[in-house]
Order: C-alpha cells, then structure tokens, then sequence
C-alpha cells in the first residue's frame, strides 16, 4: 500500500516535471533576437554606467550600438553557446520568471537603471553559482562589446592599435 507521503511527493516530482517540460517548450518557442534586444537596452546601461554618454539621443544611439555587437558576437559563439545564452535571454524576458529570477516586476522598457542595477548585484553575489553565471556572461558580452568599438576608445583614453 502505498503512503500519503509517498504519494504526495511524486504528485509534487510529476507536478515540477511538467511545469519544467511546459517553461521548456514556451523557451524554444521564443523570438530569441527580441528576448535579447529587451533584456539588453536594460541591462547595457546598468553596466556601463558613466561609461555611456549623458546626452539623451547619443545614449541611446550608443546603446543601440552596443546592442548590435552584443548580438554580431553572439551570432560567432557555437550553437551550444548560442542556445544557452538564448536561454538565458528567454528567461530574463518572460514575466513569471523575470519577476522571480530579477525582482524586476515590470516590462525591460519600464526597469529603471536602480533596480536593473539592484538585480545585476545580486546575481553578481549570489550563492548559487548558475545565477552568478548568468551575471558574468551579461558583463562578459556587454563589456566587450563596449570596449571593442572603436568609438568609445576616445572615453578611456586608448589611442586605438600602433598603426605599422
């Protein structure tokens, strides 16, 4: 005869195996490229900060830019890479889970730079190590495509390459 207890914890096994199976199919259903764009005009300015220029139009002009070589340096990764990283994207767009995973309770467009920047520290810290991950590829892909466009070398001082 089987017990209540066991009983319960294998509706509860069946229960996250299908809520696991159902986040899985609507993440491969996903347009990862929009997933991206809105995740990323959030979370570039957060981390680059003082890095971007004040002005209204140039800001966003330069984010957009930072955007696209985010987007040219994911298409060189592997398909591996890529798929996770799509992921990753799909996660931090869907309602449910942006709200659990960031605290951003809102749409991308309407996070302010505070709480995408709240939400970027405590994945930088956190204890689980996937979530710390998760940090590290955004500043990864962002801090590179930054500094990698020659425009924003004028900004840190670095004369660009010793021409030969």
């Amino acid at each position: 005869m089987t017990s209540r207890r066991t009983l319960l914890k294998t509706g509860l096994a069946g229960g996250i195996v299908l809520a696991a199976g159902g986040l899985a199919a609507t993440i491969a259903g996903r347009d990862a490229a929009a997933d991206r764009a809105g995740v990323l005009r959030a979370v570039i300015p957060a981390l680059l900060g003082d890095a971007l220029p004040a002005a209204r139009p140039a800001r966003g002009a330069a984010v957009e830019r930072c955007r696209e070589t985010v987007d040219a340096a994911i298409a060189g990764l592997s398909a591996a890479s890529r798929r996770e990283l799509d992921q990753l994207f799909a996660l931090l767009a869907m309602p449910p889970t942006r709200v659990a995973l960031t605290g951003v309770a809102g749409a991308w467009e309407s996070a302010s730079d505070a709480q995408v920047s709240a939400f970027l520290g405590r994945w930088r810290e956190h204890r689980v190590a996937l979530l710390q991950s998760g940090y590290q590829a955004l500043h990864d892909l962002v801090a590179g495509a930054w500094y990698s466009d020659p425009a924003s070398w004028t900004a840190i001082g670095y004369p660009g390459p010793i021409a030969l």
